[in-house]
């Protein structure tokens, strides 16, 4: 991954970038593999800056990720999230004819060492599905995250029997990887307080598996109803 090509958006406060699929954020258990961290570490230290981590992003997921370069500004970024003044729409393709708009409000909780199941007793966890595009077997969606509960998105498609394609720990291997992108991130600017929209281009291998599926993703926009 060459970090110059993937930056969406950077200033003296905080940088975007644009992950691909297949990258871990943060280092795992494999001693040799990229960390977009760490890459993003090493290319802001070359600058005489820091990289300090916000959010997170599954190894599959595509999409808006952005990194702090400021301590200063961390507690209000974290309070910002709390307050939901933060965010993240995304799109994906799930299993299944789904066709209806919905709120799924299910608590999540954890039910093995790296799956989380709907459950009483769970932390809330609340999104908003918007279907943009359906064919017989699949349908491309909007996503909002109104909390941001780990695996939050594939666990409630699949708790309502559309979990996203390629989803190997909720659905089914039938994909490269899950079909999940971050495709923009909303947030007022910490140091301006000038409104900041990032977007992410859907990348061509969830074009490809729409286009497999019958889905043509990109004659609709994630802001289309």
């Amino acid at each position: 991954m060459n970090v110059q090509d993937a930056i969406l958006y950077e200033d003296e406060a905080l940088i975007f970038v644009d992950k691909p699929p297949g990258i871990v954020v943060q280092r795992g258990y494999d001693a040799e593999e990229p960390v977009l961290l760490e890459l993003i570490a090493q290319y802001l230290g070359e600058k005489g800056e820091r990289a300090i981590l916000m959010q997170r992003l599954d190894r599959g997921t595509s999409g808006v990720i952005f990194f702090s370069k400021l301590a200063s500004i961390n507690a209000q970024l974290t309070r910002h999230f709390e307050k939901k003044l933060i965010t993240k729409t995304y799109v994906a393709l799930c299993t299944g004819s789904l066709r209806v708009s919905q709120l799924i409000d299910a608590p999540l909780l954890r039910v093995g060492p790296i799956s989380f199941g709907v459950r009483e007793g769970g932390k809330k966890a609340t999104t908003q599905v918007t279907p943009l595009a359906a064919s017989q077997s699949s349908a491309f969606l909007q996503l909002q995250l109104l909390t941001g509960r780990t695996h939050q998105i594939r666990v409630h498609l699949a708790a309502i029997g559309h979990p996203l394609v390629g989803d190997w720990l909720y659905g089914e291997r039938n994909a490269e990887r899950p079909m999940l992108h971050a495709a923009s991130l909303q947030m007022t600017h910490p140091l301006t307080g000038q409104r900041l929209l990032v977007e992410s281009a859907i990348p061509q291998d969830f074009v490809d598996e729409g286009e497999r599926r019958g889905v043509s993703v990109l004659s609709v926009t994630a802001n289309d109803p």
